[in-house]
């Protein structure tokens, strides 16, 4: 490898709903010392992009090739018929993409993995047969946290699975098992067992914060009393730490948020102090992992292998605005028949919180809106780097990142080639760029320049980022069906739409739209659900395969 004598080892740690600001170093007041020692010894960008769903931005992250090629066009199973089983579509990770893992397999890399997957449970689509030696794996989307790992809904059910080298030992999970402290634990044993000879790639995928937020006992109550001035508060105090750190500029006003909440000075003593107690939980997830973090850097210390190991953090999407009878056609009082959501219960075994709309929107302080949308709050997300090579320091504020660059800029570190071709595929072209060169201050050129775009789609919400400028169009029930034009140099929270100003502009971006979507075999969802005509189960034994002969919906 030029300019190394010694291959680094990989540890990528993806969390899951994170806010951007959430982590002590964007901003947030929840106590991430180990995060915060990361980003000391390394640097913070302030324009990383993924996609607004989990399973997109793991495939993108996995592969290097945009979502609608790679067979996570949409996330299942929110297919509309028109889309299922359609080429790029195909719900798990196709053969015209190679992984991470398998890349750096393929060079002699020892690969492991603990976490959530969420790209695949059948035979062929798991992380072991997607490249990982090692692997202790959640393969859905979501569960409880604890060992009943019930699922989030009827529809999750199916692909609700923990998986142990090829093994399903969903049912025999240890009393005592936690997501976060498992899968941390599960790392360093596969890191411990490592052939002392190679390097590795590590893939740390913890599940939290995703809901249902649950925290063991001992945890509960570490953030009491912390959330009771609310979101406003929350987001007054990040836009300050931000401004001194940094991240923002100093004349930045605090973000507005929607009106598609109710606001924190309507709600009732009682609600307030039960949204006071989910944003409480949520904290402490966040702790947790940190800490996770803390003990793998602490083995990698231990072993003498930190000093050769490039660590890179980020979160999947942006917080979540989701309640839990979203998952599902249950209503409110349905889910609290189900699940014991009392406010002396929330967080435990039993409970299904989720921290909302609101405290979404101030989580991801400064930005607008949340996962699920192509805003700047559903997309931009955390990332932190370190490690050998990684020369740059501080805060990033001029560079466009992509998670599909994360590929390309391991390989480039590794000395590895991608092929053209493997296992007899024709591999689909890469969309992500190396950040070597930049990381390593041997160029200070743009990775991205001021005529590359970035587009983005996942369920109706659409988006190019160019230039500076913006094109957004978002679906019901969080956008109005129309496309939106914003200069993001001039406004970052993406509070005024220009396109009538600057109508040159909107139809050139309008156009880049336009070219991305055909390049990347762009279906448009009919409306008409999947799910209306096969049952979840029906869905999750075919996805991914080839269609039968015969009616593609059985007897419709």
């Amino acid at each position: 490898m030029k300019g190394q004598t010694k291959r680094p080892n990989f540890l990528l740690v993806v969390v899951d709903d994170m806010g951007y600001s959430d982590c002590e170093p964007f901003g947030g007041e929840i106590r991430t010392p180990n995060l915060v020692k990361l980003a000391e010894e390394g640097v913070r960008f302030r324009h990383f992009y993924s996609s607004s769903l989990c399973a997109p931005t793991r495939s993108l992250l996995m592969t290097g090739v945009d979502n609608h090629l790679n067979g996570l066009g949409v996330m299942p199973p929110m297919h509309s018929v028109n889309q299922f089983m359609k080429p790029g579509y195909e719900g798990t990770l196709n053969a015209n993409v190679a992984t991470i893992a398998e890349l750096l397999g393929d060079a002699g890399y020892y690969t492991c993995m603990a976490g959530k997957w969420h790209l695949g449970k059948n035979d062929g689509q798991r992380p072991e047969d997607r490249g990982f030696h090692r692997v202790f794996s959640f393969l859905g989307g979501g569960a409880s946290h604890f060992s009943d790992a019930k699922a989030l809904s009827p529809s999750e059910q199916p692909h609700t699975l923990y998986d142990e080298d090829g093994r399903d030992v969903t049912n025999d999970l240890p009393a005592d098992f936690y997501s976060t402290t498992s899968y941390t634990d599960k790392m360093i044993e596969f890191l411990r067992n490592k052939p002392q000879d190679k390097p590795f790639f590590g893939y740390l995928a913890y599940t939290a914060p995703h809901d249902p937020l649950q925290v063991p006992d001992e945890w509960l109550d570490r953030y009491k009393g912390e959330y009771d001035d609310g979101y406003p508060a929350m987001k007054k105090a990040r836009t300050l730490r931000m401004k001194s750190m940094g991240l923002i500029s100093a004349d930045m006003d605090i973000n507005p948020a929607t009106d598609l909440f109710e606001r924190w000075e309507n709600l009732s003593d009682e609600e307030r102090r039960s949204q006071a107690r989910k944003m409480e939980i949520c904290a402490a997830m966040i702790e947790i992992l940190d800490e996770g973090i803390g003990k793998v850097v602490a083995h990698l210390k231990q072993t003498g292998e930190y000093d050769d190991t490039i660590i890179l953090f980020m979160s999947d999407n942006g917080a979540n605005p989701k309640e839990p009878h979203f998952y599902s056609d249950r209503t409110a009082a349905e889910i609290d028949e189900l699940f014991d959501n009392s406010r002396e219960n929330m967080g435990r075994v039993g409970s299904f919180i989720s921290i909302g709309g609101a405290w979404a929107e101030a989580c991801n302080t400064p930005l607008s809106y949340f996962k699920l949308t192509t805003a700047e709050g559903g997309v931009q997300v955390p990332l932190i780097v370190s490690g050998p090579g990684v020369k740059r320091r501080g805060v990033v504020t001029d560079q466009c990142l992509h998670v599909t660059d994360v590929l390309p800029t391991l390989l480039d570190y590794a000395g590895v080639e991608r092929p053209e071709q493997r296992n007899g595929h024709q591999l689909a072209p890469l969309y992500g760029r190396s950040w070597r060169a930049f990381l390593e201050e041997i160029s200070r050129q743009h990775i991205r320049g001021h005529y590359d775009a970035l587009g983005f789609e996942m369920i109706e919400c659409k988006a190019v980022i160019k230039g500076g400028w913006k094109i957004l169009f978002m679906a019901p029930p969080y956008g109005d069906n129309t496309w939106h034009l914003y200069n993001l140099r001039d406004d970052p929270q993406e509070l005024t739409n220009v396109a009538a100003e600057h109508p040159g502009k909107f139809a050139e971006m309008l156009a880049e739209w336009e070219a991305y979507s055909r390049a990347v075999g762009y279906i448009e969802a009919s409306g008409d659900k999947i799910l209306a005509h096969m049952s979840p189960e029906d869905f999750f034994s075919r996805y991914g395969l080839q269609p039968a002969e015969g009616p593609l919906l059985g007897d419709d």
